[in-house]
């Protein structure tokens, strides 16, 4: 992976992290755990206690995935700031 994302050196604006690809994985990982908690929270109210469990496990990574990778990317840009 490259160190520079765009001409920039780092974000000046609000709006343009978010147009940096490697925001993308953790968008998609962000989604992905509404999505499953929105299926889990269907399979607790239909009374599915199993389904609703391993859904809980599952949008519980997504979110932690998706922490994660903000994070990581925020350490990347900022070290990056530093550097110029």
């Amino acid at each position: 992976m490259s160190d520079s994302t765009n001409n920039e050196v780092y974000h000046s604006a609000p709006g343009t992290s978010l147009a940096d690809p490697y925001n993308i994985p953790g968008i998609l990982f962000f989604f992905a755990g509404v999505v499953g908690l929105a299926s889990t929270l269907t399979a607790a109210g239909y009374g599915f206690g199993s389904w609703a469990a391993v859904g809980a496990i599952v949008t519980a990574v997504f979110f932690v995935a998706s922490i994660t990778v903000f994070v990581v990317e925020h350490e990347r840009l900022r070290r990056l700031a530093l550097r110029h």
